[in-house]
């Protein structure tokens, strides 16, 4: 059986950007809250910030996905395009 190029999927990785997502929101949430910010609004910034930076650390630094550091950057700035839309979507659109 041939495995697939695209699908590649390690529990270690899930695991790494799960424990960043949730962390994120467990540690900063009831601070920005403390801060006055609207709770709808820090769940959106955190959880944009937290799926930004866990999926482009796990694809960036443990799998290598990338050949220069402009493809790198690149690969980074629209991974947090993708993430802040998404994040958005699912808090007030939703």
């Amino acid at each position: 059986m041939e495995t697939s190029k695209w699908i590649k999927f390690n529990y270690k990785s899930a695991i790494i950007f799960f424990a960043i997502m949730i962390l994120t929101n467990l540690i900063f949430l009831p601070v920005l809250t403390g801060f006055g910010v609207d709770r709808a609004f820090g769940l959106f910034l955190l959880s944009s910030l937290g799926s930004w930076i866990g999926l482009s650390y796990v694809l960036l630094v443990k799998h290598g996905f990338y050949k220069s550091k402009k493809q790198a950057a690149l690969f980074v700035a629209v991974v947090g395009f993708v993430c802040t839309a998404s994040c958005y979507f699912l808090i007030y659109l939703n």
